[in-house]
């Protein structure tokens, strides 16, 4: 379809607003410090970056695959390990995820809805939040993103080269979040075939089948090679208890995660009471599944606009009912439809969400809410436009609704522009107009944006959180970072001079201690504790032989931990949640 010079200069905006919304503040963000701690160790030598090392001397592995953190290693080998180094490539991607977004509506669905699309993506909550941080997820978007295009230009051009490209993008994809990449697969492969003429249905079997291949080739690859390595050349895999990667990335990653039983250990923190059993956590957890998505947190953090990207899939679904089964608006709805279906089912049924796990969902919502905007404008027929204008009305109640913890003068202002966008677009010319309408549904996940960047918020942050929960996602950080630099300076007037002056029980207490300055702290049990290594043994050996200084360690069942606290001085620690030992032997 043709490109106005036009929607040009106008995509150009959007993505210029994007990169102001996701880069303002960055220098002073606090960024996740468990895998900006990989990243530094990572950014360190070419080995550890290859193999994913948590730590310096690559004892263990992060719990994830290493994709979106091998771009951010390279980032801080060449800027250094300040803290904008580390979210410059998530807010590089994220604008391009806004361009390629652009591209692929407009390859099916037309200019207009491709930039109305891509306004939406550029200020959901989820994707604002996302991209001020240094989560895996901004490259799982971007890649999917691409790998939807390549789809798109399959139906467009006809040519199969694209489905192959399609696969080769979620492979990497899967690189970035494991198996959650393979979610779009069903929805890229049935649009690609239900657009198919009948005259080509058998070759783009073969490419389907071409793509599935590609697909599961890249996936596997990292995976299969560092596997036939020999494990003593590897860090081991963190996430696994037999150093395997395959169980890392399908058991631990996935298949442990679809059950309410499931715990993200460290992700998890008590922060005070305000009542009986009050607890805040960084995930949204099985108690209330509703809250994963629609209300709540999640709701705050991905709900706005869902059951108006519903209403539009239905509605255009409705519309396209009598349309050649090779129209490329039923290939669309089938593409970005499934891709929101899916997601949705999964999110909804799991057993804990992170919040920022829900920005997959924005480019398929904002995909349909362009799609069906246009219909909106295009149509003569009053039925679709009272329809269209009750949808955004109905939206603007259900954002009000979520605006609930807002403060209120944040709630008064959007509710005061929401109905002043209602009444123009009401009011225009006697029959509803599009862009005040659209700006009534955005007005209140917009200022849920604009919150978040006021607040100097990140990806584990949700919209209008809790004062307990922002002492974790802010407070908690970007202290245990101080303090790190702190005890780094006692530890070194230590008259022992121990090899290890310090070693933590998990990954999670160590990775403070490694971005504050790169060096090696030996980590008991990996990101939850879980892992086998080291050994109650090795531990033995480097406190008998005088190699550790101080161990930090939380509250766990574990014999490695009982062997330290029978051998080892407790010292008093104001903070009752971690143990301090003193295993130095002077």
């Amino acid at each position: 379809m043709t490109q106005p010079t036009r929607a040009r200069l106008a995509l150009f905006g959007i993505a210029a607003l994007a990169g102001v919304l996701y880069a303002w503040g960055i220098a002073s963000q606090v960024p996740h410090l468990y895998y900006s701690a990989a990243v530094r160790s990572m950014s360190m030598s070419w080995h550890n970056a290859f193999f994913a090392a948590f730590d310096p001397d690559a004892t263990i592995s992060i719990d994830k695959l290493p994709g979106a953190f091998w771009v951010q290693a390279l980032s801080v080998r060449i800027f250094g390990p300040h803290v904008w180094a580390f979210i410059l490539p998530q807010v590089i991607e994220g604008v391009l995820t806004v361009l390629v977004l652009y591209r692929a509506v407009r390859r099916l669905s037309g200019p207009g809805a491709g930039l109305i699309a891509a306004a939406v993506a550029a200020v959901a909550p989820a994707t604002v939040a996302l991209n001020r941080g240094n989560i895996s997820d901004t490259l799982l978007v971007l890649l999917l993103v691409l790998a939807a295009d390549q789809a798109a230009a399959v139906i467009q051009t006809g040519r199969n080269r694209h489905l192959l490209y399609s696969g080769l993008w979620i492979g990497l994809a899967f690189q970035a979040k494991m198996v959650q990449a393979w979610f779009i697969v069903p929805a890229v492969a049935a649009a690609v075939l239900l657009a198919t003429p009948r005259n080509l249905l058998r070759q783009r079997i073969i490419g389907t089948l071409g793509f599935g291949a590609i697909t599961a080739a890249v996936s596997l690859s990292w995976m299969t090679i560092v596997s036939l390595l020999p494990a003593g050349h590897r860090p081991y895999v963190d996430g696994s208890r037999d150093n395997s990667l395959f169980a890392q990335v399908f058991v631990y990653n996935a298949a442990s995660r679809t059950n309410n039983g499931f715990s993200v250990g460290a992700a998890n923190f008590a922060t005070g009471s305000s009542g009986p059993g009050y607890r805040t956590s960084l995930v949204l957890g099985p108690d209330n599944h509703f809250d994963h998505l629609l209300g709540g947190g999640g709701g705050r953090e991905a709900g706005w606009l869902v059951p108006l990207a519903l209403l539009c899939l239905a509605a255009r679904a409705w519309t396209a009912r009598r349309r050649p089964r090779t129209d490329p608006c039923t290939a669309a709805l089938t593409l970005w439809g499934g891709w929101l279906i899916i997601h949705m089912v999964v999110f909804l049924a799991i057993g804990t969400v992170n919040p920022y796990y829900l920005a997959v969902l924005t480019p398929a919502i904002a995909a349909l809410i362009g799609m069906g905007a246009m219909a909106f404008r295009n149509s003569t027929d009053r039925r679709v436009r009272l329809g269209g204008t009750i949808a955004v009305a109905a939206t603007a109640v259900y954002g009000w609704w979520l605006l609930t913890p807002a403060p209120g003068w944040v709630r008064i202002t959007a509710v005061v522009l929401t109905v002043v966008a209602g009444l123009l677009a009401v009011l225009s010319r006697g029959l509803p107009a599009l862009a005040p309408l659209l700006a009534t549904a955005l007005i209140a996940p917009a200022a849920a944006a604009l919150s978040l960047v006021a607040d100097g918020y990140g990806p584990l942050d949700m919209p209008f959180e809790s004062a307990q929960t922002r002492q974790v996602t802010q407070v908690f950080m970007r202290e245990a970072l101080t303090s790190a630099g702190q005890l780094h300076a006692q530890l070194a007037k230590m008259p022992s001079h121990p090899r290890y002056p310090l070693v933590t029980y998990t990954s999670v207490l160590a990775g403070p201690f490694i971005l504050d300055n790169g060096q090696q702290v030996p980590s008991i049990g990996g990101f939850t504790g879980m892992a086998p290594v080291p050994t109650t043994a090795d531990i033995a050996r480097l406190i008998e032989s005088g190699q550790v200084g101080i161990v930090l360690a939380t509250p766990a069942d574990d014999e490695r931990l009982t062997w330290i606290q029978q051998h080892c001085r407790k010292l008093p620690n104001d903070d009752s949640s971690i143990s301090v030992y003193d295993c130095s032997r002077r």
